[in-house]
Parts: C-alpha cells; sequence; structure tokens
C-alpha cells in the first residue's frame, strides 16, 4: 500500500502538533511494510527531496513538481490530508480515482464544511470532536487517533521552573507574565513557540526565555515542575501529556481537549481567576502535594500509551483500500 499524503508543512522544519501527528501515523504504516510518502505545499526550507523515519518527503514547485503532477506521479493508494490542503486533497482524490482520508485536529466551522465533502475516512484526534461531529455527518467512517506521545521521548527528572509553552495570547502568555509578577520567588520558564504572535518579555528576573528547540526534554521538560496551560483553546493537549511522563503536574483552562487528555490528573482553572491560579500554583510547588500528584501523572500519561490508536488506523487504513481495490 502506497499512501501520499498532502499537507502544507513537515517535520523536522516544522514540529507543531499537528505535523508530529501525522509523523506518527505515517511512520506506523512504514513500521508495518507501507510506502508513505509526504507532499509539502509551503514549505521553503530544505531540498527538494529528503526522508524522516521512513517517510519520503516531496517538496512541490514548478514544472513537474506542481501539485498534481507530483502526487499523481507517486501513484498513490489512498490520499492523507489536513488543515487548508484539505480541500485540494479532496478534488485530487475524485481526479485519481482514489480514496481520501481527512485528519481532523479542531471542531472549526472550516472544519464541518470540509467534511461535507465525505472522505472516505475522518480520522478525529479526539472523543469529544468525534461525538460533535456525529450529528452533522452521520454515517461517515471515521476512528480516533489522540496526538501520539512516545513516553521515552520526553520522560525526564523534572526542574523547578513554571513553564508555558507557546508565547502566544491565546495560549495564555498574559497569565503566564501575571503569575510571575506575583510570585517573584518562583522560577519561571517561557518556551518561545512554532506559531502566533510570540509575547516576549524580558523585564522579569524570575522568567527565563527558551527559544524554539527540538529537545524538549533536555530544554523544557528537565526545567520544569509545574507546566501552565491557560489556553483559550485546546483540541487536545499533547504537550500537557508529553510533560505528565516526567511526572509534571499541569494546571489547565478546562477546555475539552485538556478534559480529555488530563482527565483526573490535571488541575483545572477559569484562565481569568488569576486568584484561583495562584493559589492552585502555590499548593502544586508545594512538595507534600507534589510527590503523590507527580505520580498520578505518571499513571495518566501510562494510559494514553500510542500503539493501541495506532494500530487501529493502519488497520482501518488496510482496510480502506483492500475495499477499494475490491470494488475497482
Amino acid at each position: 500500500m502506497r499512501v501520499v499524503a498532502l499537507i502544507h508543512f513537515y517535520l523536522p522544519h516544522h514540529r507543531a502538533g499537528s505535523e508530529t501527528m501525522i509523523h506518527a501515523m505515517l511512520r506506523a504504516l512504514v513500521d508495518a511494510g507501507h510506502d508513505a510518502h509526504v507532499v509539502v505545499t509551503s514549505q521553503p526550507e530544505g531540498v527538494d527531496d529528503y526522508q524522516v523515519d521512513g517517510v519520503v518527503v516531496h517538496r512541490a514547485g514548478t514544472g513537474e513538481r506542481t501539485v498534481p503532477r507530483l502526487v499523481a506521479s507517486l501513484n498513490p493508494d489512498v490520499l492523507v490530508t489536513h488543515h487548508q490542503e484539505t480541500p485540494h486533497t479532496s478534488k485530487l482524490g475524485r481526479d485519481l480515482g482514489v480514496p481520501v482520508v481527512h485528519v481532523v485536529h479542531n471542531h472549526m466551522h472550516h472544519t464541518n464544511l470540509w467534511l461535507h465533502k465525505r472522505p472516505s475516512l475522518a480520522v478525529f484526534n479526539t472523543h469529544w470532536i468525534t461525538r460533535h461531529f456525529a450529528k452533522r455527518h452521520k454515517g461517515l467512517r471515521s476512528i480516533v487517533v489522540h496526538p501520539p506521545v512516545w513516553g521515552d521521548e520526553h520522560a525526564t527528572t523534572p526542574g523547578d521552573r513554571v513553564t508555558l509553552v507557546n508565547l502566544n495570547r491565546d495560549k495564555g502568555s498574559g497569565v503566564f507574565y501575571a503569575l510571575a509578577e506575583r510570585m517573584p520567588d518562583v522560577p519561571f520558564l517561557g518556551v518561545v513557540g512554532g506559531h502566533g504572535h510570540q509575547v516576549i518579555r524580558d523585564d522579569l528576573p524570575n522568567v527565563r526565555i527558551q527559544r524554539p528547540t527540538g529537545d524538549m526534554r533536555g530544554d523544557v521538560w528537565a526545567r520544569t515542575r509545574v507546566l501552565l496551560m491557560p489556553s483559550i483553546y485546546e483540541s487536545y493537549g499533547m504537550v500537557a501529556v508529553e510533560a505528565a511522563h516526567s511526572g509534571i503536574l499541569t494546571i489547565a483552562h478546562p477546555t475539552p481537549g485538556l478534559l480529555e487528555s488530563l482527565s483526573y490528573a490535571g488541575t483545572f482553572c477559569d484562565r481569568d481567576d488569576l486568584d484561583t491560579w495562584e493559589r492552585a500554583l502555590r499548593s502544586l510547588l508545594h512538595p507534600e502535594t507534589w510527590q503523590p500528584l507527580s505520580a498520578v501523572a505518571r499513571r495518566r500519561a501510562a494510559e494514553l500509551d500510542p500503539r493501541t490508536d495506532l494500530m487501529a488506523w493502519v488497520t482501518e487504513l488496510e482496510s480502506l483500500v483492500s475495499q477499494r481495490n475490491l470494488v475497482t
């Protein structure tokens, strides 16, 4: 089986949650003996063709490397897509006569419109998003694949800082800096994110700024004791699961995604209630509170072993292509 993913960015140049999730899914296909290719449409960096963990990546361009020609030349059995390349891929799937898989990371209005294209398979990143779309798109073939997090890539001995990953306002940079001002006795760490306008302040002596890094374990988790996630929106919250593998505690705004990923291991506060955030943070930083809850966080992380979801993904895709081959 040859799978071709048409997306805008890919590893190693772009490492947002969507890219790492797609890569884990394609890598699982490679491990199962299938061919996995990626065609990127908006990536300016790097060479035209390269490999990441057995996944072959091709940059679209002009001439023979236009998207339709490049995708057709790869002779796909199935197309996979997400985000803004979804409408384009849906048309290519019809033109080539191959099934199209939508990987769905959110429940935004544009996602609802794209699902009206009736993909051959929808892969939802959470159960809550599956439920959200169930009535709107009855009969749609779908599975859930939680964004995969591999514990051995993240687990380490936690540090002493209070951390926010991605310093844009929607992720909660305002809450982060307000808490740092209220708690000058506590060390904070702000990690510059890969998307959105980053709010970077250098006027607080207890705040350190970490530039974007490919070594989250060494540069972030080994320095972190409590993670803050006062996000307006998180469809899942992969970073909280990454932190939990080290027993790092998370205080989060109760988005549906974070409620699903953290479950009983999270501490939830409304992002607009700074007094409650400060009380919760001081409580979690106390050793008598932190130690037992750290074990709870590790237990929750272990429950989210990605192998089960990825095995189901590979099986579902194999079935989809087999059924298509029987029909044709």
